[in-house]
This record gives structure tokens, sequence and C-alpha cells, in this order.
């Protein structure tokens, strides 16, 4: 099992706009990655049943990841907006050159 990400870390203070907004939006694919995953695996539990009672619930790490992940988000949006980064549009890739 994976521990999840910790909402606030020790270097947070010295993180760029670009990086915040850059791990902003890798944890946004992971969380879809995790939920595609978790759909997928459901799919597929449908004939686990059959064979053992052992697979029927795998989502409960990924909850927990997810969890993990939109807090770490929501941290990274606070920092952005103390640092007055311009590219808050959150869902787009870091391309600016804010820092």
């Amino acid at each position: 099992m994976t521990d999840p990400v910790s909402e606030r870390r020790a270097h947070d203070s010295f993180l760029t706009c670009n990086h915040l907004i850059a791990e902003h939006s890798v944890n946004l694919k992971r969380m879809v990655e995790l939920d595609s995953e978790r759909q997928f695996e459901s799919a597929n539990n449908v004939g686990m049943l059959l064979v053992s009672p052992l697979f029927m619930d795998l989502s409960d790490t990924e909850k927990k990841e997810i969890a993990a992940l939109l807090k770490r988000n929501t941290e990274l949006e606070r920092l952005m907006m103390s640092k007055n980064c311009e590219a808050l549009d959150i869902g787009r890739d870091a391309e600016g050159d804010n820092s």
C-alpha cells in the first residue's frame, strides 16, 4: 500500500508558481487515473465475486489517496493565492513563466 501524499511539506514556501501549478496538475491527473482504475476494477469485480470475496473492495486505498490529493491541491491553491500566481486556471498545464 502506498502512503498518501502529505497536505503540507517543509519546502512548500520555496516553490515557485510554476512548481505549484505543475504539482497541482499532476495531482489532478493522478486523481483521474485512480478514478478510472476504480471504475475498471469495479466492472471486473463482478466476475471475481464468484471466485473469492477477498476482491470485493479494492477501492479503499484509492479513496484515501484521492482524499489526500484533494487536501494537497487545496493547500497548493492557497499557496498560489498567497504568491499571487497569475495562472489560477488550475486545469491547464503549467506553461507560463510565473515564479
